[in-house]
């Protein structure tokens, strides 16, 4: 079963990403940046659903952190409330793969989380 790792600080939307996920794929979730750089150092999910608006480091700070790490190539899909052509072009340029807005459509990460998975095969 693939690992996803979504990092939120905002308890509502991890559980909603849990209980979308939970049949398809084994799922962990952190409430910030800082976590998921822990949990990197001990785990390697297949796909990173990563929030950009957190306190402490940001998503696109957390998103530099792990591209600093050697050979990371996970996916990251960026979970937003506000996006701006700015910010997604940063945070393309970072590697992250996909967009979606917050609150997002159940259906919508599904298919989007599918797609990624396909494109890797």
């Amino acid at each position: 079963m693939r690992k996803i790792l979504s990092v939120d600080d905002s308890v509502s939307t991890l559980t909603l990403v849990r209980e979308t996920l939970r049949d398809e794929y084994k799922v962990f979730v952190v409430t910030s940046g800082e976590e998921a750089l822990a949990f990197l150092d001990k785990q390697k999910p297949d796909l990173i659903l990563l929030d950009f608006y957190m306190m402490g480091l940001d998503g696109l700070e957390t998103l530099e952190k792990m591209n600093a790490r050697k050979d990371f190539d996970i996916p990251v899909v960026m979970l937003t409330s506000i996006s701006t052509k700015p910010l997604e072009e940063n945070c393309r340029a970072l590697g992250a793969v996909a967009f979606l807005p917050k609150p997002f459509d159940p259906e919508e990460l599904k298919s989007c989380i599918r797609d990624i998975f396909d494109k890797q095969r």
